[in-house]
């Protein structure tokens, strides 16, 4: 969930980048495949054309989720991340050695991925930060804070409606922490009234204060 503001793919349609542009191929993938693996011999970029794709490391029988890219995101599969789609997802994807060719003649580009990519590596740090120093309850507390942030929708009656767009086991997942501990957490706070889950993934805050520390 990077909502970086920097739309990549309309960076590509730009004149001047059809060579560069033509270097993408369009894949398709339906929800819950496995996209890429850590040992995936393809060394390719890929952009999100649509739908999102969870990027998380796996040890044993544990997972945690570094970031949901959406449309616009760029990654790399030359890493030791998983790829999984949340949802039916479209990615473009280029050989890393075609992009490298053009990046140093091609500074829109260029300075459009280096963006993107530095907003899923400050994103995924915040994220191993919060995983090595802060319990559940701050780590969710901190997760609401940022997307209210970049996505929250204020009220006529006041408080703040975020849509998530994901289930609890996804956002457990994206804590790391089990389902039921995360359930149990979303279930205190509400009837604490400092949030109220609102349908599939939405939820609404009354007041942000009230929500817990940064």
């Amino acid at each position: 969930m990077m909502h970086t503001g920097i739309d990549i793919l309309s960076t590509l349609k730009q004149p001047g980048l059809e060579e560069l542009a033509n270097c993408f191929q369009l894949r398709s993938y339906t929800r819950k495949t496995q996209i890429f693996l850590p040992q995936n011999r393809e060394d390719l970029i890929f952009i999100v054309a649509s739908g999102r794709a969870r990027l998380y490391l796996a040890y044993e029988d544990k997972e945690f989720t570094l970031a949901i890219l959406e449309r616009g995101d760029v990654y790399s599969t030359h890493t030791r991340a998983y790829v999984s789609a949340l949802e039916d997802t479209k990615l473009l994807c280029a050989e890393t050695s075609q992009v490298r060719r053009y990046m140093l003649a091609l500074p829109e580009f260029t300075g459009a991925m280096v963006r993107v990519l530095g907003e899923v590596l400050k994103h995924s740090t915040s994220i191993i930060d919060d995983l090595a120093f802060h319990d559940v309850q701050t780590r969710l507390v901190r997760f609401l804070r940022f997307v209210v942030s970049q996505s929250g929708q204020l009220q006529p009656g006041g408080g703040m409606l975020v849509n998530l767009g994901l289930t609890t086991e996804q956002l457990a997942s994206l804590l790391g922490t089990t389902r039921q501990t995360l359930s149990t957490m979303l279930n205190a706070l509400e009837r604490e009234g400092r949030m109220e889950l609102r349908g599939r993934g939405s939820i609404f805050i009354p007041d942000m204060a009230a929500l817990g520390p940064l």
